[in-house]
């Protein structure tokens, strides 16, 4: 399928900043003289340490006649570099870091990703991953894209000296319980339960997968105004409207709700429930707890995934095998897996490393809790989930036309308000497919 004439104009237009740097050249695998050099296209310091230390690793243990040149520019930037080797059909990087959130930019079109499955297969570790969270995000008519070694399993975290204090015993196992939990702490505090964010469809789409639901199906046509998409929404307004769940406050604000115990609980993988937290309310460490989250019905899923970034190998590289076993050499090695988690307290995609004692350790801030040992339990129970080209079109109408108003306006309903946004979404697809 080739990109439209809209599509071609819009990402051209969004991307112009970096053209010139790329096309003027940053080609692929440059030939150093004595070994060639592949090009690691990243967005964030961070992320790139364990993959910096997986290739000393690799190094070591292989001895590849190839180099990686690690380059870090700001994440809009380097997204938008991608994406006009897309456009080009040359130049850019042999491997990229990808955002789950960008991707949908580069399946409009020819993708010019290289499909793993097949090297997955041949390696057979295809069925040793949590696909929802390693490839689903990268994924596209039955092709995978990229990989990610974030295994972001949501739980429900909660200050369990706030409950302790307000009567509020844990486990909760639903959301009823949860919801009548909520009454009462709230008629014993004054305070929230939680909160639900009224510009971020985050939450709505954490409880949604435990429903099997989401934004598309494997065909990419939006289902946000299924039945499993509805009764989220019903129960967040319904929450709100019965004051014992809050509207998430924008910014620094929100932190600061947190920090003096506004709100009692929150729902995400690590990187918030551990990220976050600690980087913006240090001062609650040794008070928090985690559980998996409430069930919709017995039976269902105790989980979900959210956000992550994959990492990807470019057509248009002329060192495709190189990259690939680098690429799947980092997702699949326990020590370079270890590694991550040492530097980010990230939990991996890949069950073997999984495994590890390590990653079940006690920590200080969930009050010496094995956080790893409740992450590997519910792990199996995520969902599939469906990307989508259009998943930033369809995102953006779900949130302003459904989640924010109905959040925040008592008069407006969440069927027609749905209704709305899943209009607006189609008509913004049939007009980019046009």
């Amino acid at each position: 399928m080739q990109m439209h004439r809209r599509s071609f104009l819009k990402a051209v237009g969004s991307a112009t900043a970096g053209a010139s740097l790329l096309l003027s050249g940053c080609a692929p695998a440059i030939n150093t003289g004595a070994k060639k050099t592949l090009n690691f296209w990243a967005f964030s310091n961070t992320r790139i340490q364990w993959q910096q230390q997986a290739w000393e690793r690799y190094k070591k243990e292989k001895k590849p006649d190839f180099e990686i040149n690690w380059m870090i520019f700001p994440f809009q930037q380097m997204h938008d570099k991608v994406l006009i080797t897309a456009l080009a059909g040359s130049g850019g990087p042999d491997i990229a870091d990808i955002e789950i959130g960008q991707f949908a930019r580069f399946i409009k079109g020819d993708v010019i990703f290289v499909d793993i499955a097949p090297k997955l297969q041949q390696m057979g570790v295809m069925d040793k991953f949590y696909h929802p969270s390693a490839t689903d995000p990268w994924s596209w008519k039955g092709k995978i894209y990229g990989i990610g070694n974030e295994l972001n399993t949501c739980l429900l975290s909660y200050r369990w000296d706030l409950w302790e204090k307000a009567g509020i015993k844990a486990p909760i196992n639903t959301w009823d319980e949860f919801a009548e939990a909520g009454r009462r702490y709230q008629k014993a505090t004054g305070k929230y339960f939680i909160d639900f964010p009224f510009n971020d469809s985050g939450y709505w789409w954490i409880q949604t997968l435990q429903h099997k639901g989401g934004f598309f199906d494997a065909n990419g046509k939006p289902i946000f105004n299924s039945s499993e998409g509805l009764n989220t929404l019903r129960y967040q307004k319904q929450a709100i409207n019965e004051k014992w769940a809050g509207i998430r406050p924008i910014g620094q604000a929100y932190w600061a709700k947190v920090s003096d115990g506004t709100f009692s609980s929150l729902i995400g993988p690590s990187w918030n429930f551990s990220g976050f937290v600690q980087q913006n309310a240090a001062d609650t460490a040794g008070k928090w707890h985690l559980q998996p989250l409430p069930q919709w019905e017995a039976g269902g899923s105790r989980t979900a995934t959210q956000g992550g970034t994959g990492v990807t190998v470019l057509k248009t590289s002329s060192s495709i095998e190189e990259a690939l076993d680098f690429v799947l050499y980092e997702h699949t090695s326990i020590e370079a897996l270890l590694g991550d988690y040492g530097i980010r307290q990230t939990w991996p995609t890949y069950k073997p490393a999984l495994e590890q004692a390590k990653l079940s350790e006690p920590l200080k801030f969930f009050d010496n809790q094995r956080a790893g040992e409740i992450i590997k339990e519910v792990s199996p129970e995520i969902n599939q989930w469906y990307n989508s080209p259009y998943w930033p079109e369809t995102t953006d109408a779900f949130t302003r036309l459904a989640l924010t108003p109905c959040l925040q306006q008592p008069g407006v309903m969440p069927e027609s308000a749905l209704q709305t946004a899943y209009n607006q979404a189609l008509s913004i697809i049939n007009f980019e497919t046009a």
